[in-house]
């Protein structure tokens, strides 16, 4: 086979998954196989699909695809997506505007320095698009420019245009760093954040997912390798402990230099939570 400009086989795609997440009409699901076969995607996860791959008329849009695909459903997202290193979701144009996101040549070069043989791509459902939950699981959000008139596309539309970026733009990976963290260690390390940080009084007990979403984008920008977790967890054990130990060090800690967004907790309140 020959060679795409970025010196790819044009015959695998070097993305590890498409993630469908509660794909419901038959047509565009057929579709969509049959796009990520052509454009050598080596498999698809269908999370929650209102249609089987065996369906007929997905079968009949898929033109055979499924032969070259491997096709996996699951019941939940967590998942589906556990065993890849970086999430790319994709963000529709309409109501999203208070959400960073990146356009899709920008996305193709966080991949390229990534790499993205443990990368998978996710779409939502064709009416609802990805929830916020989904988003915030994901390392990076894309979305494709449209006109502001008329900005949804259609699902396998979509996905072609995300492809046909990469193919055209990424480069082969020269893996010098280490991988990023397994999605599952990644999900272990923020549950472990979400208890350090009310240990000591970070984070809002009326809304902790305020700073967990943001640490998680950081994290998921970043890269954070399976050693990066395990230091950032030595130091939410060691918060955990002093917190138990001396509540007074983390009073201190807490005060002239606190955030700005976390100036309704007051240090009362802190200490109240600390001792809970």
């Amino acid at each position: 086979m020959g060679e795409n400009q970025a010196g790819y086989d044009v015959g695998v795609m070097p993305i590890a998954s498409i993630v469908l997440v509660e794909p419901s009409l038959a047509g565009n699901l057929g579709a969509a196989l049959r796009v990520a076969a052509n454009f050598g995607v080596p498999r698809i996860d269908l999370v929650r699909p209102s249609v089987g791959p065996e369906d007929d008329e997905v079968c009949r849009w898929a033109c055979g695809a499924q032969d070259h695909l491997d096709v996996r459903t699951w019941d939940r997202f967590d998942s589906a997506v556990a065993d890849f290193r970086t999430l790319v979701a994709t963000a529709s144009g309409r109501g999203r505007d208070n959400l960073p996101v990146l356009t899709p040549s920008e996305g193709a070069d966080h991949l390229s320095r990534r790499g993205m043989e443990d990368a998978a791509l996710i779409f939502g459902n064709e009416t609802r698009g990805l929830s916020r939950a989904h988003l915030d699981r994901a390392d990076l959000v894309v979305r494709i420019p449209t006109a502001a008139a008329f900005p949804v596309l259609n699902l396998t539309q979509a996905i072609a245009i995300f492809l046909g970026y990469l193919t055209l733009q990424v480069e082969p990976p020269v893996r010098s760093a280490p991988l990023p963290a397994e999605e599952a260690t990644v999900d272990g390390l923020m549950g472990h954040l979400e208890i350090a940080l009310a240990d000591i009084g970070f984070a809002d007990p009326n809304n902790p997912e305020r700073v967990l979403r943001k640490l998680r984008r950081l994290f998921g920008r970043a890269g954070i390798t399976e050693n990066e977790v395990k230091i950032v967890r030595g130091i939410c054990r060691q918060m955990q402990w002093a917190a138990r130990t001396d509540p007074e060090i983390v009073a201190k800690a807490n005060g002239p230099s606190f955030p700005p967004e976390m100036d309704h907790v007051s240090r009362k309140s802190r200490v109240v939570n600390r001792k809970s």
